[in-house]
């Protein structure tokens, strides 16, 4: 039910209907009105809300759905004809950063595809389906056992899951990751304030591959505009090394 789903995601959000309405640019009494279901609000002021609300697209799509509309943002899958030019551009970032790492994620950490390098640098095979970064991090295994700094690395992926759900919700994919992952060894000692790092520019990525430590940082790279929420989700991690 709409009215029931705008208020979870103002609640989420710690505003008061005032808030709302300020942000929205609407009446608070035309808010009220809404939420208590004595006024049915239009596409338009869906959308109105659910951008004051900073929801990601998906979410915007359920709003609407929610109130009785069609969804009006895409919802594609990565091997679909939709994101055939999304993954050609993909394709050519990953081939320009070769020999370095680079790794393509959606919005709950799942592994879309990676270049050589990167494949080479966490042993993942060139059809391995279905991995999740954050699995691979926090699940024992030769990916966490080779992170040597893994307290820093957990951390630093703590705080981005949290903010995730903070913004994609509790019933969102990357909530179910988070979770996933405070189930592991050592993952309820950990703390998202990252203190050890506290007044340094990067955090590092140490890594032990076949003898030897590799330092590296990385950078994010999203796509401008999205109109789809799988576009609008997916990062490109690119590793640099420290020298």
């Amino acid at each position: 039910m709409f009215s029931t789903l705008l208020r979870e995601w103002r609640g989420l959000r710690g505003w008061s209907q005032m808030e709302l309405a300020l942000s929205a640019q609407v009446s608070t009494r035309h808010l009220s009105f809404i939420e208590s279901e004595r006024a049915r609000p239009s596409a338009e002021m869906v959308l109105r809300l659910a951008a004051a609300l900073d929801l990601p697209l998906r979410d915007r799509n359920g709003l609407l759905v929610a109130a009785g509309f069609a969804p009006q943002f895409g919802d594609s899958d990565w091997h679909s004809p939709a994101m055939a030019d999304v993954r050609q551009a993909v394709g050519l970032l990953l081939a320009a950063h070769e020999p370095r790492p680079a790794i393509v994620l959606d919005g709950a950490f799942g592994i879309l595809d990676a270049n050589p390098a990167a494949r080479s640098l966490i042993g993942l095979g060139p059809g391995a389906p279905d991995l999740n970064l954050v699995d691979l991090v926090f699940i024992p295994g030769p990916v966490r056992e080779a992170i040597v700094n893994w307290t820093d690395v957990a951390e630093y992926l703590l705080h981005r899951m949290r903010e995730g759900t903070r913004r994609r919700g509790p019933q969102s994919p990357i909530a179910g990751v988070l979770r996933r992952a405070m189930a592991q060894p050592g993952a309820s000692s950990l703390s998202d304030a990252r203190s050890h790092w506290r007044g340094a520019v990067l955090l590092p990525l140490e890594f032990r591959s076949e003898g030897r430590i590799t330092r590296w940082f990385t950078t994010v790279t999203s796509f401008g505009a999205p109109q789809d929420a799988l576009a609008e989700e997916i990062t490109i991690e690119q590793f640099h090394p420290i020298v």
